[in-house]
């Protein structure tokens, strides 16, 4: 994607050689996902292809991103999801609609009451419940008016029980906060790391920076410790590797928490 203009920013997007392939001067463009990028127009808001085709015509107010096949679409405030061919398959009748996650999507009618669909747009749950936040590997996460978050099944059955901060499953596993403290849990609820730490990030590449006083660790999915919480900052640096650094020395640890490159200036 590339922006020009003197007076009016407009975006285009551009080959490998440098060569612009779109024909259109659009508003906006988003970033790919699932081979198509949101692109908007004077009209409104469609999608483009790798070519710079505008293969779903830019008739929507406002559009997500491609997730599992499906996008949100925006029509006269109402929101829908459309196929990768710009086929309408949820119609366009709530207020609000999130991504697709393992199959399911959180939409809303009016402002607190979500419910769940599938891809063909059946309804799992009926928009009934106040504060459904996310739903992602069979879990709903949720907050009450006390703002105490909790997990749900599909059923809408209460899945263990109340934390002080949560996030969705990623990989099996939560990230909750009790009495002040983080944790890890995993589906069923028990606690793969038990709630001692300051802080911990949700999972990424199958890791989590934790930490206590300041200082930063890293765990794996099963909730060992493959980095002590030792460091001032610690990163992944891609290829497997983590940067940590301590003061002004910087060092790299492997996926198995051994050192590559110990503490150096």
């Amino acid at each position: 994607m590339v922006r020009y203009g003197k007076d009016q920013d407009r975006y285009g997007q551009i080959n490998i050689d440098g060569q612009l392939i779109t024909t259109v001067d659009y508003r906006a463009i988003g970033p790919f996902s699932e081979g198509l990028a949101s692109a908007k127009t004077r009209q409104g808001t469609g999608f483009i292809n790798t070519d710079g085709k505008l293969v779903i015509p830019a008739k929507y107010a406002k559009v997500g991103a491609f997730s599992e096949g499906r996008a949100m679409v925006q029509l006269n405030n109402r929101c829908g999801y459309i196929d990768q061919e710009g086929t309408l398959m949820i119609p366009c009748e709530y207020s609000r609609c999130l991504d697709f996650n393992g199959g399911r999507a959180v939409v809303y009618q009016g402002i607190k009451n979500a419910g769940i669909v599938g891809v063909d747009g059946e309804i799992i749950v009926k928009p009934s419940l106040d504060r459904l936040l996310e739903f992602q590997e069979g879990r709903g996460l949720m907050r009450d008016d006390k703002y105490r978050f909790y997990y749900i099944t599909e059923q809408t059955n209460l899945y263990d029980g109340y934390y002080q901060q949560a996030s969705a499953f990623h990989h099996g596993v939560a990230v909750v906060q009790i009495d002040g403290k983080w944790g890890i849990i995993n589906q069923k609820g028990i606690e793969i790391i038990p709630p001692k730490y300051d802080h911990i990030d949700d999972f990424e590449n199958g890791y989590a920076k934790v930490k206590i006083e300041g200082y930063n660790g890293l765990s794996n999915l099963d909730g060992e410790l493959i980095v002590q919480p030792n460091y001032e900052f610690i990163s992944y640096a891609g290829e497997g590797l983590f940067r940590v650094e301590q003061g002004d020395k910087v060092g790299y640890f492997d996926s198995q928490g051994n050192w590559v490159w110990e503490l150096n200036r």
